[in-house]
């Protein structure tokens, strides 16, 4: 390559949250590869927790101080508030941002800038994204780490599949109309987004087919690449040790399970509560010990057969990996899910994973040889898959292909050369007709969006 591109990683946080911590794992990777391979990584965030130099805060612009004010009531007032608002993360209103848009510009407009959006609540909104490209035509790439790039709001749809045709309607809304807040969005997606030369970056299947079978962007180049994984950090380690710091039985087979958010439906407890209960009829409390991650774990340990210790919720990676080393089998019963990052990170640690069938799991668990899928929603199954990895006649073998497996899959240095590969080929690639690369996918996105996309009044209602 003849020109140094510069990828510019858009959050919201540089490491507070999944998303944000993929974000900077894969600006860790590509800066690890050098300047020969031609291209650079910095972030550009609202919040920053790290002491990477590469990482800059764009400016914070306070917002009105009655919008705060009413803000603050709205959340006390049950009918001007969405009825998943304790969630917080499950919708984006598409808010203002309060960073200064002008700081982000400037950055955007460096010579060879290419955009990696991740997750932006309260850092980019639609129209501040619009008026970004327009200013100097970035390269842009959208990393798929939930639905609401192609949503008229909602992070994950929990079943809904409005975002395949128009949205309105939405269940995540209180009192639901069809022309409500998500049809307003998802038009100004389609009016101002949709004709974007966006390129979407899909780390497991199941983000490469839900942008396909998206209304907004299922014509949009996809390109399907893993996220990078710390595999240092992230390694097989003694059991017993791993035991013995973390003070738990050293002879029981135990079971992990976590997630930021243990009640989070999508993250299926409850189909794990049924699966244990089942196995609790042929195991005896006191031959096995589950491990417990993540927020409001005394709550589930009440509904668990069996005995359980709960770690709270952990931010440390090394702890995390005492976790996933001391554990027999990581259980991740997911239904709806980009991931979890953490079916990798078990699986690097030597830990085999029982997971249904969807997110990471799908592209990574081969049954019976590095773990156990079953078919999503199955808790019967999911006991079935349990059982049977904790009877498995060779531990060693599966325990070596999950590391294998995730360790080819995931490896930093891999993954970062893929993204090198993109960008010079998304560059290099000759215009034909004149006009640059920039130019003739606006071009070919134009005609697209006339020929397939949705006619606007024909939009269909449900």
């Amino acid at each position: 390559m003849n020109r140094q591109h510069t990828i510019f990683h858009l959050s919201t946080d540089d490491i507070d949250g999944g998303a944000a911590r993929a974000a900077f794992r894969l600006h860790r990777a590509v800066n690890g590869l050098g300047l020969d391979e031609g291209v650079r990584s910095r972030m550009l965030v609202k919040r920053k927790k790290t002491d990477d130099d590469d990482v800059t805060v764009i400016p914070w612009v306070p917002g009105s101080p009655w919008k705060a004010r009413f803000d603050r009531v709205r959340k006390r007032i049950s009918w001007l508030k969405p009825d998943e608002a304790q969630a917080g993360y499950t919708f984006n209103f598409n808010a203002p941002p309060e960073i200064d848009q002008e700081a982000l510009a400037m950055h955007a407009a460096t010579p060879g800038a290419v955009l990696y959006l991740h997750w932006m609540n309260g850092f980019l909104d639609v129209q501040g994204l619009r008026r970004l490209w327009e200013r100097s035509r970035p390269m842009v790439f959208w990393v798929i780490h939930d639905l609401e790039p192609f949503t008229g709001g909602c992070h994950y749809a929990f079943g809904c599949d409005g975002y395949t045709r128009q949205c309105g309607g939405c269940p995540q809304l209180h009192a639901p109309l069809e022309e409500d807040l998500s049809r307003r969005t998802w038009n100004r997606k389609r009016e101002l987004l949709a004709e974007m030369p966006i390129r979407f970056i899909a780390p497991t299947g199941w983000g490469e087919a839900r942008v396909r079978e998206s209304a907004l962007f299922r014509n949009h180049p996809v390109h399907r690449i893993p996220l990078p994984m710390d595999i240092e950090t992230f390694r097989p380690m003694e059991k017993k040790i791993a035991r013995q710091v973390l003070r738990l039985p050293e002879e029981k087979p135990i079971l992990l399970f976590g997630a930021t958010y243990l009640e989070d439906r999508r993250k299926g407890t409850e189909h794990l509560i049924e699966a244990l209960h089942r196995l609790s009829a042929t195991i005896r409390p006191e031959d096995l010990q589950l491990l417990i991650v993540g927020l409001n774990g005394k709550s589930l340990m009440r509904q668990l057969p069996f005995p359980a210790r709960y770690l709270g919720p952990v931010g440390d990676e090394l702890l995390m990996a005492l976790a996933y080393q001391a554990a027999d089998l990581f259980v991740c019963p997911s239904i709806e899910d980009s991931g979890p990052m953490m079916v990798s990170e078990a699986m690097l640690c030597e830990t085999p994973v029982v997971a249904f069938d969807a997110g990471a799991a799908a592209d990574l668990i081969t049954p019976m040889v590095n773990g156990y899928l079953a078919p999503l929603g199955d808790a019967p199954e999911l006991a079935n898959g349990i059982m049977a990895l904790l009877k498995v006649e060779s531990p060693v073998a599966l325990r070596r292909n999950a590391r294998e497996t995730a360790a080819a899959h995931h490896a930093p240095p891999t993954v970062a050369r893929r993204h090198a590969e993109l960008i010079r080929d998304s560059f290099g690639v000759p215009p034909s007709g004149g006009g640059s690369v920039t130019d003739r996918l606006t071009a070919e996105l134009q005609t697209i969006s006339e020929t397939s996309f949705m006619s606007r009044g024909d939009a269909r209602k449900e």
